[in-house]
């Protein structure tokens, strides 16, 4: 990741919170959680898994049209396992982001950013130069008249090199990553 993306990040970050400032009063509460499974996208030194178990806070402000549409800000948290072929890793996340829905049933569409720790820099053969790793992600998801929920998730990760010299690796990773989950 550039410093061009550092400050894109931070002045999303920024504008996110001014945005909360003058946003309409919403109720925060747990909102989802669920499992998710992912399969790597692209080559790289090794093959990627991963599996996690995550929740979704939404946050007490939103942004929403008289028909229902909107946005709505929510903190996401997820622990899981990357797995290479030859090697199992702890990853955990914690970030922000948002979603495009209409509450109750139907469609939505969320993105964010998260931080995320890896138990050890290397995994399998490939050296991610960091145990903090960035988060990027783009996704859609489905809610059911029952609760249940179904999701696709683009999610890429990086070091950012933001903490590290220019000669630490960064390679990234992006992964599909595929959810059922419990809408509360």
């Amino acid at each position: 990741m550039s410093s061009n993306a550092s400050v894109r990040i931070a002045v999303i970050l920024m504008l996110q919170f001014f945005l909360s400032l003058s946003s309409t009063p919403a109720q925060a509460e747990w909102q989802e959680a669920g499992v998710r499974m992912g399969i790597q996208a692209g080559q790289k030194h090794d093959t990627f898994h991963q599996y996690e178990a995550f929740a979704v806070y939404g946050l007490p402000w939103e942004w929403r049209t008289s028909s229902g549409w909107g946005l709505a800000p929510q903190v996401s948290t997820s622990a899981g396992a990357l797995v290479s072929h030859t090697e199992t890793g702890f990853i955990g996340s914690a970030g922000t982001g948002f979603a495009f829905n209409k509450p109750g049933n139907g469609g939505a569409l969320d993105a964010g950013i998260n931080v995320d720790l890896l138990d050890r820099r290397q995994i399998g053969h490939q050296d991610f130069g960091s145990i903090l790793q960035f988060g990027a992600y783009i996704g859609l998801s489905y809610r059911f008249d029952n609760g249940l929920g179904i999701s696709y998730r683009l999610h890429h990760l990086s070091n950012g090199r933001i903490f590290y010299p220019r000669n630490t690796p960064n390679p990234g990773l992006d992964m599909h990553l595929f959810g059922v989950s419990w809408n509360f």
